[in-house]
């Protein structure tokens, strides 16, 4: 089985790629998008959810730089952003990767176009209109829920937490 995709939207051919991806894949066109540092089950469940919306699921990840920015930590992303659009390629149910450097998807949203932007209940719809889909009034917002007690740094504590432990 063939991966997904992978757009580098940062590179000089970038917006000519995703264009190509576009013009390839079923519409309506899902996006959503993150860092996805370390996968877990709140995110394959989210991903699912979000495919489930229309014809196909492109996915945006953060840049090593973006994500930085995003104050999640200051030795994240623990992955780089190669290897995180490598692993949501991956997935079945996704048909495209793109690696963007912003700190929000909004110029790759205004380039996409896609038919929906789907994002996880921890933002609020007046934020992502505010933001990310600034002027982009006619592309559908859909707010998934997030399944509780699933984040990175939860999991990142649990690690953190079992190696004092064991260490002692």
């Amino acid at each position: 089985m063939k991966n997904a995709d992978i757009v580098d939207f940062a590179q000089l051919d970038g917006l000519k790629n995703l264009l190509d991806l576009k013009s390839r894949i079923a519409p309506p066109a899902v996006f959503t998008s993150g860092v996805f540092d370390l996968v877990h089950a709140g995110h394959l469940e989210y991903l699912q959810a979000a495919r489930q919306l229309g014809g196909s699921l492109l996915v945006g990840v953060n840049s090593d730089n973006s994500a930085r920015k995003l104050a999640k930590g200051p030795s994240r992303p623990f992955n780089n952003a190669k290897d995180r659009a490598e692993l949501i390629a991956s997935l079945r149910y996704v048909e495209g990767v793109i690696i963007f450097d912003e700190d929000t998807p909004h110029q790759l949203l205004k380039e996409l176009q896609p038919e929906i932007f789907v994002k996880g209940g921890d933002y609020s719809e007046a934020y992502l209109r505010n933001t990310d889909l600034v002027g982009l009034e006619h592309i559908s917002l859909k707010i998934i829920p997030l399944k509780t007690h699933y984040s990175s740094s939860n999991l990142i504590e649990k690690i953190v937490s079992a190696y004092r432990k064991e260490t002692r």
